[in-house]
């Protein structure tokens, strides 16, 4: 399948007339970002590491998961559990077994980070509906609050444009992938819509893998004469899925079990997820720009553990509610005429949960209601012409209400709750260099409070641990972008900082603990170069050295995280032929819970793709190879120090995607 695959792109290289197009800068330094001040500002006066992912690149990778997308992206490291998109952690600047609550996301503004230790659902965000994703590394919990101390991702959604529209499309390949979808988008005036609905099911790499999985998704905008505009965005999504367990080394050793098999077939999960999201912008003048969001999600999602494997029989169900505010005000007003602009607002929410469990010994019923509210001021002033200063600040409160109660009676009742309370700052210098780049210099604070799951276990005595402290970090990041030439650009960024109390799951008493002192150290960069027009070379470079400071674990590095990651990427455009082949390098690491490094490190490994995107009027064919080398890997792996043992999620080997689609403009 793989040579004929091959003969196909000799077939399009060879016989497809060679007309190749310029192709723009990726990296092009007037682009307009959001996420970086919570208002529309150029990359280049950005005192900070932040990179825009377009919706023609996603294109072209050929990708249909968002944790293959963010493989590729410098200072990122993802990873998938199960080897789908269910499960897919990405970890900004190496948070090892903690990323999903130290890299916050947003969807058009909009936190999806869950309260408790669930992975951000990945898979809710169709591929289609996605304008471009915004990346910002470091520091942003005085723009953004919790979650933010890694950095912060954006995705950011398509709005309808032009003439009414319907695309319709279907993925096929590897392990019975079936991922049909169909959507319409338009504009009619002052009213806006783009909806999509899609399903994606497949049987999975492993044995009890598959995942089946649906969803509708909705956007839609009204602007109303001279000065308000209303956005309303909608989902609802499902699934189900099996969960196959890790494989331990011995096992896969002595061929207990092959690499496919699942050591807790009967392991099931659930999901059901709904939100409406609505926003409110009015232009109050020329210069003062008043927006008000209000949203509101409920998650409910279960869980079967069965018994028959290893005797422990768990059934689990969490339910969140989320109900948010977010007044904002930009005022973009020169100060003896000097530019600036100034965004300040309120974040608040409320988040009430209610967890059920049962099985080996436990049977409780717990909620947990989480508040929080934040204020938050930013300002960009530019103190010279090229020479911009930014400042930024936000004083946060977060409350936890507890109410436990343990069925059997083996335990007391708890009524209790927790207060905290941190604030961040920011202070920035940012000099452009004429059109062509800019070099930066970034200081910020950052927290993160603990989710519900961190508060609270099930299997732990007591089962609430209120002696947690939120995570703190003081960073300074350096450096710089630059374009040569169009065809030609690179970027720097160095960092270093310096972290407080650490969360993390100790294995040993099932409780979730502080870390006393970590630090992380780290380069950044990329290289595009186009080498002729039409073919272009990507190239992304990451060290990282994350370790512990102090204590019995000095110098120890945190696990689940590489010191090393390259990126490599050729592209080649050929009319309405695209061609892709990538490859990314990821260096070993400790596995999850080895604190002490004391068992062997997971191996590097080196994973190759090749992808091509042929558009011939309104259709789009593409066809990917992922892993074209079949190499046998684990992405994630976890040690138990009650076995002495390590233990395996095995990633997939080679395998196909094919996919067709047809937009129809009336």
């Amino acid at each position: 399948m793989v040579r004929g695959f091959f003969l196909v792109l000799i077939f399009f290289s060879v016989f497809i007339p060679v007309h190749c197009f310029p192709q723009e800068s990726p990296y092009t330094l007037e682009s307009i970002v959001v996420t970086a001040t919570r208002s529309p500002t150029k990359i280049i006066e950005v005192p900070a590491n932040v990179s825009i992912i377009s919706k023609e690149q996603i294109e072209e990778k050929g990708v249909r998961t968002l944790s293959d997308v963010f493989k590729d992206e410098q200072g990122i490291f993802a990873r998938s559990l199960l080897g789908n998109p269910k499960f897919s952690a990405v970890d900004i600047r190496g948070f090892g077994e903690s990323a999903p609550q130290n890299s916050l996301f947003l969807v058009d503004g909009r936190r999806v980070n869950d309260i408790n230790l669930s992975y951000v659902d990945l898979m809710q965000v169709p591929i289609e509906m996605i304008e471009r994703i915004e990346i910002y590394r470091g520091p942003a919990s005085a723009l953004y609050g919790d979650n933010a101390i890694g950095g912060v991702i954006n995705i950011l959604l398509k709005k309808g444009e032009g003439k009414p529209s319907v695309i319709a499309g279907v993925n096929t390949g590897s392990y019975d992938l079936y991922n049909p979808y169909l959507g319409a988008s338009g504009k009619q005036g002052a009213f806006s819509y783009n909806i999509l609905t899609s399903s994606y099911d497949t049987t999975g790499y492993r044995h009890n893998n598959d995942l089946s999985a649906k969803d509708v998704f909705g956007s839609f905008s009204y602007q109303f004469p001279a000065f308000l505009t209303l956005n309303l965005k909608a989902g609802h999504h499902t699934d189900n899925y099996g969960l196959p367990g890790p494989l331990s080394a011995y096992e896969l050793r002595t061929g207990i079990y092959d690499r496919k098999d699942a050591s807790t077939p009967l392991d099931r999960g659930n999901t059901e997820d709904n939100f409406v999201d609505l926003e409110a912008v009015v232009k109050a003048s020329d210069t003062v720009q008043v927006s008000v969001g209000a949203a509101y999600r409920k998650r409910h999602t279960s869980f079967h553990y069965d018994p028959n494997v290893n005797g422990m029989s768990w059934d689990a169900m969490r339910r969140f509610e989320t109900m948010s505010l977010t007044p904002k005000i930009t005022v973009k007003e020169d100060i003896f005429s000097l530019k600036n602009t100034l965004v300040a607002g309120i974040d608040y929410y409320y988040s009430p949960s209610r967890s059920v469990d049962s099985g080996s010994g436990a049977d409780s019923n717990t909620n947990i209601n989480k508040t929080e509210w934040g204020f938050y001021i930013n300002d960009e002033l530019f103190i010279m012409k090229n020479l911009l200063f930014s400042a930024g600040y936000r004083l946060a409160k977060v409350k936890y209400d507890f109410d436990y109660t343990d069925n059997t009676g083996a335990l007391a009742p708890i009524d209790d709750f927790v207060k905290k309370d941190k604030d961040a700052w920011r202070v920035g210098l940012n000099y452009i260099i004429s059109e062509q780049g800019n070099v930066f210099v970034n200081f910020a604070t950052g927290f993160r409070f603990p989710v519900t799951d961190e508060y609270f276990s099930p299997f732990s005595v007591p089962p609430i641990n209120e002696n947690l402290e939120p995570h703190t970090v003081k960073e300074i990041d350096i450096g710089v972008r630059y374009n040569f030439t169009k065809y030609l650009g690179a970027s720097v960024t160095g960092f270093y900082g310096r972290h407080k109390n650490e969360i993390y799951y100790n294995p040993l008493t099932f409780q979730n603990s502080n870390y006393g002192k970590t630090k992380r150290q780290g380069i950044e960069s990329t290289l595009f170069w186009i080498i002729v027009p039409g073919l272009r070379l990507d190239l992304g470079y990451t060290y990282l050295d994350a370790v512990f400071d102090g204590d019995d674990l000095d110098g120890n590095r945190v696990p689940m995280v590489p010191a090393n990651k390259f990126n490599a990427a050729f592209s080649w455009a050929i009319d309405a032929l695209t061609l892709t082949f990538s490859s990314q390098y990821v260096g070993d690491r400790y596995m999850t819970s080895d604190i002490t490094n004391s068992f062997p490190k997971m191996g590097g490994f080196t994973v190759c793709d090749l992808s091509a995107v042929y558009k011939w009027k309104g259709f789009k064919i593409t066809g990917a190879v992922k892993n074209i080398f079949n190499r046998e890997y684990s992405e994630y792996g976890v040690v138990s120090n009650a076995t002495v043992m390590q233990y395996y999620y095995p990633s997939p080997e080679r395998n196909y995607l094919l996919g067709v689609q047809y937009t129809y403009q009336f």
